[in-house]
């Protein structure tokens, strides 16, 4: 009776929708174990740029704490100097012909400025 169960076309039906239902499972696991995967590679890439952010900033702290940055900051900054050292101002360089001409280009009005680029 049994044997006569499997050879019916039902049993037959039934084992291959059990045989698609479990490929369908399996296909749907991978296609979720891939995205995870993809998750998880982009999640490392980002602690190892992170990490590296991390290292330059710890260097920038160890340099901060260094005599070298203080004493530069001091003499920039604060204008000090050490003992024997004399400290020499220089003039900054502009050529006042065209900063004066960039400065009343800005305060004319739009419409001097129209007349100025047809009538002149």
């Amino acid at each position: 009776m049994f044997k006569q169960i499997l050879k019916s076309k039902s049993a037959g039906a039934l084992g291959i929708l059990l045989l698609v239902i479990t490929v369908f499972y399996f296909a749907k696991e991978t296609y979720k174990k891939r995205q995870i995967n993809s998750i998880i590679s982009g999640l490392q890439t980002e602690i190892d740029s992170l990490e590296g952010e991390n290292k330059e900033i710890l260097e920038l702290i160890s340099y901060y704490k260094t005599m070298t940055y203080k004493e530069r900051q001091a003499r920039t900054l604060l204008g000090l100097q050490k003992e024997g050292e004399f400290a020499v101002a220089l003039p900054q360089s502009k050529t006042s012909g065209e900063t004066d001409a960039l400065v009343n280009e800005d305060k004319d009005s739009n419409l001097k400025k129209w007349w100025n680029y047809f009538f002149q």
